[in-house]
């Protein structure tokens, strides 16, 4: 996966003179703060209900509480096709950018897989972490491996696990290839796997390239409103790991092609 700085010290966008801009800037400016107050709020509630010996249905409360309010405050609008299950399921997504996970309003508690690089990065690592999230290493074999037995932890514990299963971010509208290791597990334990796909109105939300973790955030905070159409699909299971992914990748693809189409032919809501 490309490089993503989460530099808190870069320095911060230009504004410029034009009204509409110098607009942006201080839209952005003001739903920064929030996004970092919420984050860093959020975060100490987790840490201090997982020192207190919370159990994971507890710790999963201040990420829902924290879903919520980060959608109030920084314009995030999503419009929802289908539900997910209220029981455990691995749950697997294209993924566009680091606010896709704020976007699975999932009412069975659930974990994420994700790089271990994110680990380190300040308040996003720590809550990872006080959520049970499941570090992997994917240059790793080993470190797969070990990915693969906890998810069959979590499974076990009732918990759902979601994955993003391209291993890194693209602006679409199509998907990249998904990764085979889930599908082998999911087929071989007979796990169900939940589908979804997102996709967001303005494709300058998809953080890709050597862009860092600022200038994104100011970029996509400029904007009014941040619209992502989320579509669940139908519960999926299978016993062919080769089969099973291709199925749920081409339910993906399709849409997210026929939800980009839709956003393209319809104006912004105000």
């Amino acid at each position: 996966m490309a490089h993503r700085s989460f530099d808190f010290l870069t320095e911060l966008p230009t504004p410029t003179a034009d009204g509409s801009q110098l607009l942006k800037f201080c839209r952005a400016f003001y739903r920064f703060l929030f996004f970092i107050g919420l984050s860093l709020a959020g975060v100490l509630s987790a840490i201090f209900r997982k020192i207190g010996g919370a159990g994971h249905a507890e710790l999963y409360k201040p990420y829902t509480w924290y879903c919520r309010n980060i959608h109030r405050f920084t314009g995030i609008r999503v419009y929802v096709e289908g539900e997910l299950p209220t029981h455990a399921s691995v749950i697997v997504s294209n993924h566009r950018s680091y606010i896709d996970a704020v976007m699975v309003p999932s009412p069975h508690p659930l974990v994420f897989v994700a790089k271990a690089e994110v680990k380190h990065w300040p308040i996003i690592g720590w809550g990872g972490s006080a959520m049970r999230t499941i570090w992997v290493k994917r240059e790793s074999a080993e470190s797969r491996k070990q990915t693969r037995r906890e998810v069959l932890r979590r499974i076990q514990d009732e918990l759902s696990v979601i994955i993003f299963p391209e291993g890194t971010t693209h602006d679409g509208p199509d998907i990249l290839d998904y990764k085979m290791g889930m599908f082998k597990m999911c087929a071989d334990g007979g796990f169900p796997i939940t589908p979804i796909a997102m996709e967001y109105r303005d494709k300058d939300v998809a953080w890709i390239g050597s862009s860092t973790f600022l200038d994104h955030a100011f970029r996509s905070f400029g904007h009014r409103n941040i619209d992502v159409a989320v579509r669940f699909g139908e519960v999926q299971y299978g016993d062919d790991p080769v089969e099973l992914r291709q199925r749920i990748h081409e339910w993906t693809a399709q849409a997210c092609l026929e939800m980009r189409a839709a956003f393209d032919a319809q104006p912004a809501r105000p």
